[in-house]
């Protein structure tokens, strides 16, 4: 049974209460016991969370383009260019010319990064599962299609 979603009265529990859940108050919660999780998944990997979206997604969708990568990682250019320049210090990525665009540079994961964030991986994959335990499987496969569409699919 969902929530009721009025006005918290005098006796009424603080759970109740309409900005105890809110859409955004209830996702941030969530988010930030997920993050929890990933931080201490990578934890001495040298990488920084908001660095996993920039390997993911290169690893989902291969090379791309600066603009195409901050475009699906949804990562403000001038922060995507320092995650950039640390990982490719840390020999995670490098940048290339792009054959199609001499004005733009494609991003590639190096092999020794593929071969690091698979390893990594699999701790996340854990965090996710331990942050998902609440719920069933059916549930866990609702939330990411409810998620998908919320957010507009990657």
């Amino acid at each position: 049974m969902a929530p009721k979603l009025s006005f918290q009265a005098q006796n009424e529990k603080p759970s109740q209460s309409p900005s105890l859940t809110s859409i955004g108050f209830l996702l941030h919660r969530a988010q930030s016991r997920l993050r929890d999780g990933v931080v201490a998944a990578i934890d001495g990997s040298g990488l920084h969370p908001g660095q996993l979206a920039i390997l993911g997604v290169l690893t989902d969708k291969g090379p791309l383009s600066q603009r195409a990568l901050g475009e699906a990682s949804q990562i403000e250019k001038s922060s995507l260019v320092l995650f950039l320049d640390a990982l490719e210090r840390d020999g995670w990525l490098y940048r290339a010319d792009d054959p199609k665009d001499r004005r733009a540079h494609l991003v590639k994961m190096t092999p020794k990064g593929k071969a690091k964030f698979a390893a990594l991986g699999l701790r996340l994959h854990k965090a996710q599962e331990a942050f998902l335990t609440p719920l069933t499987k059916t549930e866990h496969a609702q939330l990411i299609d409810l998620l998908m569409r919320l957010g507009g699919e990657v």
